[in-house]
């Protein structure tokens, strides 16, 4: 799979691809590369620059060299085609060589200043750590802000918020979403003590974060979706089906989200590390 949004930002690449390692790819120590991985190892190498045959035939033109991630060790890994037709390039990995990711475990590669770099996590982590997108230092300000009374004047906000986001615009969407849970209209709310309104809070689907890579502005009203608490960090914090599950409705309440970046549903599932990771 190709890297989205949220792994190049975390690896600070332009081009990457994962997949996850079988049962049968730990066993055997060879990883069927396909797909994303084969395009990126292919133009980074050449593709008169690998091996037909097997290593032995020619064991320094299947010698690759890698840069480990995270700690930056030069690791060389044999990468063939195994079969004169060319039908399947192979990474061939070994714990001796420094590199030997478990069965279940997410594989990776990336590209960064000319080198290649290759690395391994748990499914876990890799979906934890490529959250960094949708997770924002100054939400809590964000969402106090829209809480206050119109005629207080919000300085700390404008002075905090790292993503410059309009509390107006936010506030229209809750009028125009009748004051209702985006996801549910029959979640229950209670009333907010300072503006006597439900209390509801605004998520921007396609997070704020990314700003900074578009020019398009994302604190738009297609972009911003009324949750409940409750909602609200489910759609951070539940696990994938009910994750999907909220992207899904709220796009579908509201499909022109999509034509801001020009994401598809993919794309969106990618910037909560929900989407489905091949095998």
């Amino acid at each position: 799979m190709k890297f989205g949004e949220s792994q190049k930002v975390k690896f600070d690449s332009e081009s990457g691809a994962y997949s996850i390692v079988t049962q049968r790819e730990n066993y055997d120590s060879q990883i069927t590369i396909t797909d994303a991985e084969s395009d990126l190892l292919l133009v980074f190498f050449g593709q008169t620059n690998i091996q037909i045959g097997n290593v032995k035939s020619n064991p320094a033109k299947a010698k690759k060299r890698f840069k480990h991630y995270p700690d930056g060790k030069n690791i060389d890994l044999n990468l063939v085609y195994p079969k004169p037709e060319k039908a399947e390039l192979r990474l061939y990995i070994s714990a001796r060589a420094g590199f030997k990711p478990e069965a279940g475990d997410v594989w990776f590669l990336f590209e960064k200043q000319g080198v290649m770099w290759i690395g391994s996590m748990s499914e876990a982590i890799w979906r934890s750590e490529n959250q960094i997108l949708i997770y924002d230092q100054s939400e809590a300000e964000y969402q106090d802000g829209l809480q206050a009374l119109d005629e207080v004047k919000i300085t700390k906000l404008k002075a905090r918020d790292q993503f410059t986001r309009d509390r107006r615009k936010a506030l229209r969407r809750m009028e125009q979403s009748n004051y209702q849970c985006e996801y549910d209209t029959s979640h229950r709310l209670f009333v907010s003590h300072s503006t006597k309104k439900p209390y509801l809070e605004a998520h921007h689907l396609i997070p704020m974060s990314m700003q900074k890579k578009v020019s398009t502005s994302l604190d738009t009203l297609s972009n911003i979706y009324c949750l409940c608490p409750h909602c609200h960090r489910a759609i951070h914090h539940a696990e994938k089906p009910k994750v999907k599950k909220i992207i899904g409705r709220l796009i579908s309440n509201r499909s022109e989200v999509l034509d801001l970046l020009g994401n598809s549903v993919e794309d969106i599932y990618c910037y909560y590390a929900v989407e489905e990771i091949v095998r």
